[in-house]
């Protein structure tokens, strides 16, 4: 069994700090199958539902991806583009009709 830091606040943001950090780490790499929330119960000593909402949290962060009947896994890191498009304000205007002065 694995011990959750003894820290103030909520037992499910342990759990989610316990599986970020197994991500963040690399043992749990992208795509990566996590263990059963039953397994995570007794490897941690908790309740299933504090592990499922931690788990269903994630989930809505984007950090995993849960797919019934199958498991859950590690959700691959979302694409971040930091490119914007600056468009030429003259351009635009006569692009409608107008005229830029």
């Amino acid at each position: 069994m694995i011990k959750l830091p003894e820290t103030a606040g909520p037992l499910y943001e342990k759990v989610k700090d316990y599986v970020l950090g197994n991500i963040g780490s690399g043992k749990w790499p992208k795509d990566r199958r996590l263990p059963s929330e039953n397994e995570l119960v007794a490897t941690l000593g908790i309740s299933r539902m504090t592990v499922h909402r931690a788990l269903r949290e994630l989930t809505s962060e984007g950090h995993l991806l849960r797919i019934q009947g199958v498991g859950t896994f590690v959700a691959p890191p979302k694409p971040q583009s930091a490119l914007i498009e600056i468009r030429n304000i003259a351009g635009e205007i006569a692009a409608r009709g107008g005229r830029h002065r």
